[in-house]
């Protein structure tokens, strides 16, 4: 069924479904000897007939019990043996984010007002042929042709009914498992985890100039499910950049969210070889400091500890990790052996969104090979 929920708002479809429903075959055939015109028929779609510009096509046929039962001649007997079932690539409806979200849009319209015209968000602009812009008192203002305003008075009055119905289908969709979060799937195996370092991909002007990765929003951070992967006490550890929005939307927002206590921050401070800040410390743009926001699950109960013999040392109220950075964008220094006192030798750890592999560790994210390339390493040299 492509229909996967009816309301009265509409229909959630599963577009997928309808096409692998229909039964397409690859057929394989001779060429017609008397037209090119070759017959087609499906359980969904009845009769129809087609053009044949090759030997082979992909037809939407009968199910073999069903064209058995049918008068035809040895040349149809013979083509029926060369079928073979086809279902359509599945990634090509693999949709896991917006084309352009509503904050790229909004920083577009931010930066147009201030002057500054950014051409790289087509989606969000207005068809230049058909906006006349003026300068007045050196301020950039837009007039409207009357087809936009009936464009926009349109809108107006679809928007309250598309939101709410699709709101209402989607949240059908969700709670059948029909959508999904991408990170839902974290959970799939039901592993707890006694340590989870977060480095999200923060939103932010250089990342979306630069494109050199895609980035969550807040609401889609917030969607990660961290509370089903932490075990009781889970020690959770967020690296922020020093946006105080990041760092408060971490606090205020997120921790609480997923009920996790904020417990201190941490400061990893990158230097020179030759012991120098990389950055000026009062450098009024970038800082040679990150954070890091160190917090632990609540609200769970408190399993016995896997060795209670082994005792752990309490989170201190702050600590530097200072060390030389590495060139390559955003690889973040391994906390193995700087956690090791505040954890369990046998602790579960898992790193979200990491971009290399650490023993022991569980790695997920879209490139956690991306630093494991051979590029990056060389042979070292044996001296005789």
């Amino acid at each position: 069924m492509s229909v996967v929920h009816q309301l009265s708002s509409g229909w959630l479809l599963d577009h997928l479904a309808f096409i692998n429903n229909i039964d397409y075959q690859l057929c394989q055939h001779h060429e017609p000897t008397s037209s090119n015109a070759v017959p087609i028929s499906s359980p969904h779609c009845g009769s129809l007939t087609v053009t044949s510009t090759s030997s082979i096509e992909l037809s939407a046929t009968l199910m073999a019990s069903e064209t058995a039962t049918k008068p035809g001649t040895d040349e149809r007997e013979k083509n029926k043996a060369l079928l073979q079932k086809y279902t359509f690539r599945a990634e090509l409806f693999h949709v896991t984010k917006p084309h352009v979200t509503t904050s790229d849009c909004t920083a577009f319209q931010q930066e147009n007002k201030d002057g500054n015209i950014n051409h790289e968000k087509p989606e969000c602009v207005k068809d230049q042929d058909s906006v006349s812009a003026v300068r007045k008192k050196g301020k950039r203002s837009i007039a409207f042709n009357q087809g936009e305003l009936d464009a926009m008075e349109y809108h107006a009055k679809v928007r309250g009914l598309i939101l709410d119905g699709t709101t209402q289908l989607i949240q059908e969709g969700l709670k059948s498992g029909f959508l999904y979060s991408v990170s839902e799937r974290l959970d799939d195996d039901g592993k707890k985890y006694d340590v989870i370092v977060i480095d999200p991909p923060w939103q932010n002007k250089s990342v979306k100039r630069s494109k050199r990765y895609n980035y969550l929003s807040s609401w889609q951070i917030k969607q990660i499910p961290v509370p089903k992967l932490a075990a009781p006490n889970c020690l959770v550890i967020t690296w922020v950049t020093n946006r105080q929005k990041h760092l408060q939307f971490v606090k205020d927002e997120l921790y609480p969210y997923w009920s996790v206590e904020t417990l201190t921050e941490w400061h990893w401070v990158k230097i020179t070889r030759s012991g120098e800040f990389v950055f000026p410390l009062d450098s009024p743009h970038k800082k040679p400091y990150e954070g890091l926001v160190l917090g632990r699950i609540q609200g769970k109960t408190v399993l016995p500890l896997r060795n209670p013999k082994v005792k752990v040392l309490p989170i201190p109220d702050h600590k530097l990790i200072v060390s030389v950075p590495c060139t390559l964008h955003s690889h973040k220094p391994p906390l193995t052996e700087v956690l090791k006192d505040y954890i369990m030798p046998d602790a579960e750890c898992l790193e979200l969104f990491a971009r290399n592999l650490q023993p022991g560790w569980t790695s997920w994210g879209n490139e956690v090979l991306k630093f494991q390339h051979i590029d990056y390493f060389i042979t070292p040299q044996i001296r005789n």
